[in-house]
Parts: structure tokens; C-alpha cells; sequence
């Protein structure tokens, strides 16, 4: 961290290498998006590069970082929001017959299930799982405290077992 901070490209890159998959697969998630999710982190860490000298302490820059992709994330959700767009039919996205006999239909419905979440529950969440930081990383992250940190992984655990009811719960034959 000293190294990049004073201006050690290489060193920069080693951050680089360590944090990319984890925030681009962070962003993947909130924004089910793989391509999307690649133009943020790459935005995230031209944004970390640029604003490394100004970083406090070492042990903060993996919260930074996830700090400065949330904000990329939002200012992108914002834009999109606001540019108008036509939406095309679209087909009914419930599963038919065919698909509920597929092996993978849990996975897609876990995904539709994330997808489905609001965003706080969503971003809290994914940290929770993917990224395995600890509720007073992710309350630093999302810019709140240790306890709603907790209260939103708690809840988007809810939702999801409330969504994934029949995966979890199946009928008795």
C-alpha cells in the first residue's frame, strides 16, 4: 500500500490483482450485468489510482475500494434511470414445464431471487456471501451502521428464503 501510494505502478497493479475479481464479481451481482460489472471496476480502480494519495491507513483500502465501486454502481443505476428508454415486450420470465425440470433450475432461481431484492439488501448481502467481510466492513462500505448492516443481510436472507420456499421446503409425495 506505502509503494502505490507514493506512485509504484507495480505495486498499484498487485492491488489491482487481488481486489479485481472480488469487486467486478461484487458488481457482477448488483448489476447482473458481466460486461456493466467490467466498465465499473474498471472505472472503480482508474478512480482508486487517482485518489490513493489521499488514503488514510492501510488496513482501509479494501473498504475504500468497495466504497468507491457502490458509488460507481449508483451514479451508473442513476444515469440509466434517468435516460429514457423504450422497453420491449418482454416474454413472461416464470418458469414452464421444461425449465422446472431442469438441473439448474435452483441456480437460476437463487439468481432471479438476488435480482428481485432491493438494492441495500442486495449490496449487503453479496458482500456478506461473496466477499466474506465481517458486518462492520459492510457497514463501512454501504456508508451505515454495524447493526443495519446486519439487519439487511438478515433481511435479504428473509426474502431469499422466502423465494427459494419450494427449493428449500418441497411437498411431501
Amino acid at each position: 500500500m506505502r509503494r502505490a501510494r507514493a506512485g509504484d505502478r507495480a505495486a498499484f497493479a498487485a492491488l489491482v490483482d487481488r481486489y479485481w475479481n472480488p469487486v467486478r464479481a461484487w458488481l457482477a451481482g448488483l448489476t447482473e450485468n458481466a460486461h456493466a460489472a467490467e466498465d465499473l471496476a474498471q472505472e472503480t480502480f482508474l478512480k482508486a489510482w487517482a485518489g490513493l494519495a489521499r488514503l488514510g491507513s492501510d488496513g482501509t483500502f479494501c473498504v475504500w475500494l468497495f466504497r468507491i465501486a457502490r458509488n460507481e454502481f449508483l451514479a451508473a443505476h442513476r444515469a440509466r434511470r434517468a435516460a429514457p428508454t423504450e422497453v420491449p415486450d418482454a416474454p413472461d420470465p416464470s418458469p414452464g414445464p421444461a425449465e422446472l425440470a431442469e438441473a439448474g433450475e435452483g441456480a437460476a432461481a437463487l439468481r432471479a431471487a438476488l435480482a428481485a431484492l432491493p438494492a441495500p439488501y442486495r449490496e449487503a448481502y453479496l458482500l456478506w456471501t461473496h466477499e466474506t467481510l465481517p458486518y462492520s466492513e459492510i457497514a463501512r462500505v454501504l456508508d451505515t451502521t454495524e447493526d443495519t448492516a446486519r439487519w439487511r443481510v438478515c433481511e435479504a436472507r428473509r426474502q431469499l428464503a422466502r423465494a427459494l420456499d419450494r427449493f428449500l421446503n418441497p411437498p411431501n409425495p
